[in-house]
């Protein structure tokens, strides 16, 4: 279960997880509240300073104010980032990678999207988050098992520890791909046809949360400990950024993981 959750102007989708839970975590929207302007957290596609400003005003909507906001270099690829001590001290914004995990309290993880699926995963003991971009590239490149496998080695966690959150993204209603797209799914055996459909000749639609939510199980996490929202960005573009509807003048929403302080 998610609801919508606004203060001061800033609307955001968070899961409805047990308060006395380590792990808090959101999805942004597009808007800071009816007479604001668009809520662009990327960077790149927009002026620094007011994108550090919108980023600020959502640290504070969430009350978490002074933690730092974690990201990276985002290159759809399936490398992981560990923010530990020293990564924090040192920075990683420029550290090229898909997904990041921590053990820190306090210490806010975000990824950018804009049709691409935010996946959020996480443990209760030891407490563990990690959140994850998982496009297609992402998706074919197995960036969520990268994850899991990151938690294993790292942190000693089985994945039937593991819980998995899945936000809003384009749905197989909207990502319409070509034979080129498809064929490094198809190189990788029979499961692909669980998250493709053909729609007509050469056009195939992809389900980027059936293929992760396969990803996770085969990962070995229980199905009972997969959420998913299944809001489609592109359907609306009211709340959402869609790359896919709007092209390069797309801004960026953000999924947002942290570990609660004690």
């Amino acid at each position: 279960m998610f609801g919508w959750r606004a203060t001061d102007g800033v609307l955001w989708l968070e899961p409805l997880l047990e308060a006395a839970l380590p792990v808090r975590c959101a999805f942004t929207t597009r808007w800071a509240g009816q007479a604001g302007g668009p809520l662009n957290l990327g960077l790149a596609q927009g002026r620094r300073d007011e994108v550090l400003a919108n980023r600020a005003r959502v640290l504070r909507a969430l009350g978490l104010a002074e933690a730092p906001l974690v990201t990276v270099r985002q290159v759809h690829g399936k490398r992981v980032c560990v923010v530990d001590e020293r990564a924090l001290r040192r920075g990683v914004a420029a550290t090229p990678a898909d997904a990041l995990v921590t053990a820190l309290p306090g210490v806010v993880l975000g990824v950018l999207v804009a049709d691409c699926l935010p996946v959020v995963l996480y443990s209760l003991a030891p407490a563990v988050v990690a959140v994850v971009h998982a496009g297609r590239k992402g998706t074919e490149k197995g960036v969520v098992l990268s994850a899991l496998a990151t938690l294993q080695r790292r942190f000693g966690l089985a994945p039937a520890q593991v819980f998995a959150l899945l936000g809003p993204a384009i749905g197989p209603c909207c990502y319409v791909l070509d034979e080129r797209a498809v064929a490094p799914f198809r190189r990788q055996g029979e499961a692909w046809r669980q998250f493709f459909c053909r729609c007509r000749d050469g056009q195939w639609a992809m389900d980027l949360v059936a293929a992760n939510t396969l990803q996770l199980r085969q990962g070995g996490v229980p199905a009972g400990h997969i959420q998913a929202l299944r809001l489609c960005t592109v359907c609306n573009q009211r709340y959402f950024f869609s790359y896919r509807a709007e092209g390069r003048a797309a801004g960026r929403g953000m999924a947002l993981a942290v570990l609660r302080l004690a």
